[in-house]
């Protein structure tokens, strides 16, 4: 057992107030915290032996955590699967980042456990869509596969928008991924679990003026773990494979039941916790966890139980 485990995160500074209080925290508990950039990262592979550098100092690094997206993603896959595969532990995995990444894996993952999700339609054609999307019924919501924070969301009321967010598509990449809307109120919560338990549960409101929960404006208000958004956030999170994850949870206002819109794999949450006041717990258990990882991997994803909820 290492007693002063070396913890790597591999990310960049978009979220670095998160990682502060994250870092301060790991330090309290013992350990030493070290963010690196993807940029920074040198790796040495050789049939005796895989070697971390940076700065030109080698890293005996006993736990890695992957907080990399978009720009960064497929760089840091490379990487935190390259330590996995070195004997490194690592939270949340490569495949872990891609999938909270991607909207359609989110979506082919809940629904093939049958966590309370939604339908999809993920491609291209555009026939294909108006009449799936005419038999479903309007409105639908159709969202980018690789972006975040409510960025590019749509609400689509009638076929002919429909026809015409395809033929906006680039012609190289882009596809549409659509799913019903739902109607909660504008509203929807933010899950956050840590090695699949539930530490937190966040609302948050749309403006007046948008349907988007995460428009510029929205408010937030804590929310008791209630049993049923602790069970769904905590199957959604254990589906992904994600040992620290934002789960998105709606609740439908003419049914009262929770279905998850995704999963997020690198959830910043600091600016909320903020806001609302308190001890940043979420973000403490974190700590909590990946100091237990860096001594014992195996027996924190075993045994390690938060101490505090938020």
């Amino acid at each position: 057992m290492t007693e002063t485990p070396l913890i790597v995160l591999l990310g960049n500074d978009d979220d670095d107030s998160d990682h502060r209080i994250v870092f301060s925290e790991i330090e309290r508990l013992g350990g030493r915290p070290l963010r690196v950039h993807p940029d920074e990262l040198v790796i040495e592979v050789t049939p005796a032996s895989t070697r971390f550098f940076v700065g030109g100092e080698e890293l005996a690094i006993d736990l890695m955590m992957g907080w990399v997206y978009e720009d960064y993603l497929i760089l840091g896959m490379n990487q935190l699967e390259t330590a996995r595969l070195a004997g490194v532990p690592v939270v949340n995995s490569a495949m872990t980042l891609m999938r909270g990444q991607s909207k359609y894996l989110n979506s082919a993952l809940l629904n093939g456990a049958k966590v309370p999700h939604l339908p999809v339609l993920w491609g291209r054609d555009e026939n294909t869509l108006a009449s799936w999307t005419n038999e479903r019924g309007y409105p639908l919501v159709t969202k980018p596969l690789m972006l975040s924070c409510g960025r590019g969301l749509q609400l689509l009321e009638d076929e002919a928008a429909v026809r015409a967010h395809v033929r906006e598509l680039d012609p190289g990449p882009d596809t549409y991924y659509v799913q019903p809307y739902v109607p909660a109120r504008h509203q929807d919560i933010r899950v956050l679990c840590v090695n699949y338990k539930a530490v937190a549960a966040i609302e948050r409101t749309a403006p007046d003026d948008s349907w988007i929960s995460t428009a510029d404006g929205f408010t937030r208000r804590r929310l008791e773990l209630t049993p049923d958004i602790v069970e769904i956030g905590e199957r959604a999170a254990e589906t992904m494979d994600a040992l620290w994850a934002g789960v998105d949870v709606a609740r439908n206002e003419e049914t009262g039941e929770l279905v998850v819109y995704e999963v997020n794999t690198c959830p910043t949450c600091a600016e909320a916790l903020h806001a609302l006041g308190g001890d940043p717990v979420p973000l403490t258990q974190l700590a909590s966890f990946l100091v237990a990882a860096g001594r014992d991997f195996e027996d924190a994803r075993r045994n390690w139980r938060p101490s505090a909820t938020y």
